[in-house]
């Protein structure tokens, strides 16, 4: 499922790769890209690598420690899987020093 077509300014979400996570403030499209800025940091993330954020609450009570490393678990794994679905993109050229 594309994740643009589903987050909008307002939405809750989480960047999983450092754990940040805010409220959408506003879309922008740079370079052929789209991106969200984050309330907690005022940054960019590309919207693609955003994921829903989860309310840490369960039916009135707080996820319990194991409730929520599961809930890491999950979405590392569905990250990984979005990373094979779709290929790298690679033009050959050399983005690092050295």
């Amino acid at each position: 499922m594309n994740q643009e077509s589903i987050l909008d300014a307002g939405d809750t979400v989480r960047y999983p790769r450092t754990g940040t996570s805010g409220t959408i403030t506003r879309l922008v499209d740079k370079g052929g890209r789209r991106f969200a800025e984050i309330d907690s940091t005022g940054l960019l993330y590309r919207i693609d690598q955003l994921i829903p954020a989860e309310l840490t609450r369960k039916k009135g009570h707080e996820m319990d420690r194991d409730e929520q490393l599961a809930q890491l678990e999950h979405e590392r794994r569905q990250i990984e899987m979005e990373a094979t679905e779709e290929p790298p993109n690679l033009d050959g050229a050399c983005a690092g020093a050295g």
